[in-house]
């Protein structure tokens, strides 16, 4: 009898990546949950054969009925875009005193934290919960960047794991995506490229720039994901096409594209100016964590696809470079 493996966010950038996957293994029943099944994306998968249903982070019950009978579950979340574009109902939610930063925090944390407790109800055919996380900045830089909270929302969902859903612990394995590629399509406040009045371009960067970043194609993450099927339990899985220097992924993006372009350093000041309000400060503190203390925070218990024993198929940076459309960045 085919396992099944339920994909909460399906429609989102990993989930899709990892119901594409499972389509083309074709051994194994899926269940895709969505919160809007009219949407196309929910119809497209569902004409592909995968069983859709109506499932919110923000209501146990829903995930839970969504989750039940799974071998395989992969659980998603995603920090709310309110940290970058409020609206008034987004300001209106908060508490006295508590930024939007902290609001989305707390959000995503318990969206983590209710599937948790809903795939901890499916305790009796469950294999496998793969959980999508962050490294927690705040602790392994031991408080110095207490900022990136889009980070330690997703990690601290793992220490509520550990602590009250021990049995769920031992049958989950962490992914960790590296920096999304594809991010530069957010904007200058994501990724600071900019272009001169001579056709070059500049990226900078806050930190040193000189500690490899793992750097990775979404559509990459379900490969990693049907990798960790293949091993035992217990995990923790740094997902990457290639580490890379900025300096060597801007050399790498001017060879690439035959146009003259540079890495600079930056500061978090300088980036916080791109985005005032927060969003600015929140994408310097993770680029500066990462230069000071390493993307993955130097974990000891982080592994990489080559550690796993099973082919992992990765998209090189060099590759993605060839075949994107810059279009919008070169304007």
């Amino acid at each position: 009898m085919s396992k099944l493996i339920v994909i909460i966010a399906i429609t989102g950038n990993q989930g899709s990546s990892v119901a594409d996957v499972f389509l083309k293994e074709g051994s194994w029943k899926i269940r895709g949950v969505t919160r809007d099944l009219s949407k196309p994306e929910s119809r497209a998968f569902a004409a592909k054969g995968i069983e859709m249903v109506q499932g919110d982070a923000n209501d146990v019950d829903s995930i839970k009925a969504a989750v039940k009978g799974a071998s395989v579950v992969f659980g998603n979340t995603a920090f709310s875009t309110a940290f970058a574009m409020p609206t008034a109902e987004d300001e209106a939610k908060l508490k006295p005193g508590q930024t939007l930063r902290e609001w989305c925090y707390e959000e995503e944390l318990q969206q983590g934290k209710n599937i948790a407790d809903a795939v901890a109800a499916t305790m009796d055919t469950l294999d496998l919960f793969v959980w999508s996380s962050l490294s927690d900045a705040k602790k392994w830089s031991g408080g110095k960047y207490a900022g990136v909270f889009h980070f330690d929302s997703k990690a601290h969902v793992v220490d509520y794991i550990n602590s009250v859903h021990p049995a769920l612990a031992r049958k989950m394995s962490i992914l960790q995506m590296g920096l999304f590629i594809t991010n530069w399509k957010w904007g200058q406040a994501a990724v600071p490229w900019e272009k001169h009045p001579d056709g070059s371009m500049t990226l900078r960067i806050p930190g040193s720039g000189d500690v490899p970043i793992p750097l990775v194609v979404p559509s990459d993450a379900g490969y990693f994901v049907k990798a960790l099927t293949q091993v035992p339990a217990g995990k923790n899985l740094l997902a990457f096409g290639n580490r890379l220097t900025w300096s060597d992924y801007v050399k790498l993006w001017s060879d690439v594209m035959g146009i003259p372009a540079t890495f600079e350093k930056g500061t978090v000041s300088e980036h916080d100016k791109l985005a005032p309000g927060g969003y600015g400060e929140e994408i310097a503190e993770m680029y500066a964590y990462a230069q000071d203390f390493g993307y993955d925070g130097g974990d000891p218990s982080v592994v990489y696809a080559q550690d796993l024993g099973v082919e992992v198929p990765v998209t090189p940076i060099e590759q993605y470079i060839k075949n994107e459309d810059w279009s919008l960045l070169l304007k």
